[in-house]
């Protein structure tokens, strides 16, 4: 599926009388990463909280490019108990709750998703990083981006241009998502979204284990929306009925694109082609001789190239869950 807004990171200030002992409980106790603002960015999700600790909350708070900032896997709310609850309430003067960003996902022409945004909600551009290091920044900052956002977005992934809007972070958030498909469909301006079936083969009869490893990277990459599945039956080789599973799949990368990571799912990570996935865009099947840089080059020749293309776009924890689901099918495999 893909993702078109979420949140930032939670950001808490904290002012303390003594810098060193609250980094100490932060770094030590609590297991704060720490580095500078650009790093922890790309290392966060929704899901964290950064801190800034200063000796002095009322001054105007500008971060420096190497200023320290930490980073949790938490939620403040439940930071802020496990401080109280450790008896270190007396490292706290002052609390204050920094602006948290959305950011919207697009595609296409941002300029007229923006100024859709500012009819409706009037607010003004700003650069993006004036919006990040800026935490008495007023009002709520929407950034953007062209990358998934399932996965960690750093400051550089953004576009340089970001808005302001006086409006609460939740009404906004929520204002956003209710007509997301309308600013998506401005940008797109007469782009239409691509068609594609996706069929399954595999004479093993491991159609389960390649659906599950198909749908982690078509969700992982936020490539598309899964429209329909059904069973079918197709003409193979010398005329021979095989079964097939079939995937109705919209998406608004071409089609080429999308045949580039099928083709680097039909082989494990030993080489090993484990199964076929078939491509049709408007009902004419998209061949892998298409993506041959010359006439050597064989169907596995080409999957290997994919494959690493792949495997570049994903995390670890993905590249070993489709590992495992390829071990599975080779024991599936062994056991015909």
């Amino acid at each position: 599926m893909i993702s078109l807004v979420r949140k930032s990171s939670k950001q808490l200030v904290i002012e303390t009388n003594d810098l060193a002992s609250i980094e100490d409980y932060l770094i030590n106790h609590l297991k704060a990463y720490k580095s500078n603002l650009c790093t922890v960015v790309s290392r966060s999700n929704e899901d964290c909280t950064l801190i800034y600790v200063t000796e002095n909350i009322r001054k105007p708070f500008l971060i420096e490019e190497n200023n320290p900032v930490y980073l949790l896997p938490e939620d403040s709310d439940q930071i802020l108990c496990n401080i109280i609850n450790d008896g270190k309430i007396n490292l706290i003067k002052n609390l204050k709750v920094a602006p948290r960003q959305i950011l919207f996902r697009y595609f296409g022409n941002l300029d007229k998703i923006i100024f859709s945004l500012l009819k409706d909600y009037e607010g003004r551009i700003i650069n993006i990083e004036d919006a990040m290091f800026n935490l008495d920044l007023k009002g709520s900052v929407v950034a953007f981006t062209e990358k998934p956002l399932s996965r960690n977005i750093s400051i550089s992934d953004m576009n340089e241009k970001a808005i302001v809007i006086d409006m609460p972070m939740k009404e906004l958030y929520r204002n956003i998502k209710l007509n997301l498909l309308r600013y998506l469909n401005e940008g797109l301006e007469n782009k239409n979204w691509n068609e594609l079936d996706i069929k399954i083969y595999d004479i093993y009869n491991a159609y389960h284990l390649h659906y599950r490893r198909l749908i982690h990277v078509l969700d992982h990459l936020e490539l598309g929306l899964v429209l329909g599945e059904n069973w079918s039956r197709d003409r193979g080789a010398l005329l021979m009925t095989v079964g097939t599973y079939s995937i109705k799949f919209f998406t608004l990368h071409d089609p080429k694109y999308i045949k580039k990571i099928l083709l680097g799912l039909e082989i494990s990570s030993d080489n090993e082609r484990i199964c076929d996935y078939d491509l049709y865009y408007n009902k004419k099947k998209i061949s892998w001789i298409e993506f041959a840089q010359n006439r050597k080059e064989s169907r596995i020749d080409v999957a290997k190239r994919c494959r690493e293309e792949l495997m570049n776009m994903l995390p670890s924890s993905s590249i070993k869950y489709l590992n495992d689901m390829e071990m599975e099918v080779s024991r599936n495999i062994k056991e015909k």
